[in-house]
């Protein structure tokens, strides 16, 4: 028992108003402490009180009228200690005054009904009164904060009781914290969807898309960026408008220019012979081993057998040849792909969109090529650190997925 915590010191200079309630609740904790201590003889209880106390109630008992006695076989020195102090700390007051006060009290906001009825019962243990849990029930029904509750005791009428109005009231407050519960998490579930920050000017960039800037300023990450799709300055992919027309003009104009540029040993790459022909004045046309890829966005991506291994390909209507990357060959071959007159290296030369570079060509083999019911022999050139595998004009016009120009007009309409 001697492991147990000491009190705490009685407060003796706090609030006036509360030293009576203070002194009581002190002094029901201290008998708990002596009952668990087993401290029976009056002697050392009052040793005991008087030094879990603390200096200032020491002072307070020694210059109260009687209530320091020597202990006698007819007097508990403990009993009268206790009911000195008694008559320091919480002077008797009128029944009216303390039934005053219980009329006075009611349900605080926030406030459980649990702590609401202890501060009753309190109180009313001060007031006398005949009918204690009558009375009880009367401040509960005017004064509790839950209209809900009030309804409930007035509906149980004369048969009510305090075990039946705690039932009820424990009752009520489990149901509002579930629906507050629900509440907060429907607030959350909203502010998760209206997080996106508003623009209230309705500004955006159409050369970056930020909603912070428009186009006019001059510190735009992608005023003096390339667009990927276009090829033209001053705008992101994102926020390209080029039309396919253009785009398809742009291209075919770069791939002349950068043909007309080439220099002649370029155009032999691949044969490992060199040239000694003499350099003839650029044309308007390209030469015609020179072969242009296109890949736009807009090609359209199809299913292909290769050799008897499913492939995919993207029609390229603006390249005469087939191209197959390095990696689709790989996997072509692991595959066990049928093929024949398959060469190294190649007299054809391959320049990549805004690309003033030819590619790089490993070689080239023919095979069958099937869509669906179609099936025709192709020839397919593989391309060094390629991107994607380009179904070229012809092979794909031969296979029916590629129409160039408008049909005839039935004359049966």
């Amino acid at each position: 028992m001697s492991q147990l915590p000491a009190l705490e010191n009685f407060d003796c200079d706090g609030d006036s108003n509360s030293l009576g309630s203070r002194w009581e609740k002190w002094k029901r904790a201290l008998n708990i402490y002596l009952s668990a201590t087993g401290v029976d003889v009056p002697q050392k209880r009052r040793a005991v009180l008087l030094h879990t106390a603390g200096f200032a109630l020491q002072e307070i008992y020694y210059n109260l009228p009687g209530a320091h006695v020597e202990e006698t076989e007819s007097n508990d020195v403990f009993k009268i200690a206790v009911e000195k102090l008694d008559e320091y700390f919480a002077p008797k007051q009128s029944f009216l005054y303390e039934r005053h006060l219980f009329r006075l009290m009611k349900q605080e906001p926030e406030e459980k009904f649990e702590k609401f009825l202890i501060r009753l019962r309190n109180q009313s243990s001060k007031c006398n009164f005949a009918r204690k849990e009558d009375d009880l029930i009367d401040q509960i029904v005017e004064k509790c904060s839950s209209s809900d509750l009030r309804k409930k005791i007035l509906t149980l009428g004369d048969s009510v009781t305090i075990d039946k109005i705690i039932m009820e009231a424990n009752a009520i407050e489990t149901v509002e914290r579930q629906l507050k519960g629900f509440q907060v998490r429907s607030n959350i579930d909203v502010n998760k969807i209206g997080t996106r920050p508003k623009n209230p000017n309705n500004i955006r960039c159409t050369r970056c898309g930020s909603p912070h800037h428009d186009n006019e300023y001059d510190k735009c990450p992608a005023k003096n960026a390339n667009c990927d799709k276009c090829g033209f300055k001053g705008h992101f992919k994102s926020q390209c408008r080029t039309s396919y027309k253009r785009r398809m003009a742009t291209a075919n104009a770069n791939a002349v220019r950068n043909a007309k540029k080439m220099k002649p040993n370029d155009q032999s790459k691949g044969t490992g012979q060199p040239t000694n022909q003499p350099i003839k004045p650029p044309s308007n046309s390209p030469p015609s081993n020179i072969n242009y890829v296109f890949h736009i966005d807009e090609d359209a991506e199809i299913i292909c057998q290769v050799g008897g291994v499913n492939v995919n390909m993207l029609i390229d209507s603006g390249s005469k040849t087939n191209i197959i990357d390095d990696r689709t060959w790989e996997y072509l071959k692991s595959n066990e792909v049928i093929v024949s007159n398959q060469q190294r290296g190649s007299d054809q030369v391959f320049m990549a969109y805004g690309s003033k570079e030819p590619l790089k060509v490993l070689g080239s083999f023919e095979a069958l090529i099937a869509i669906g019911p179609e099936k025709q022999p192709a020839k397919f050139y593989v391309i060094k650190n390629g991107t994607r595998s380009l179904l070229g004009k012809e092979t794909a016009k031969k296979l029916n997925v590629l129409k160039i120009g408008m049909s005839k007009a039935d004359k049966s309409i």
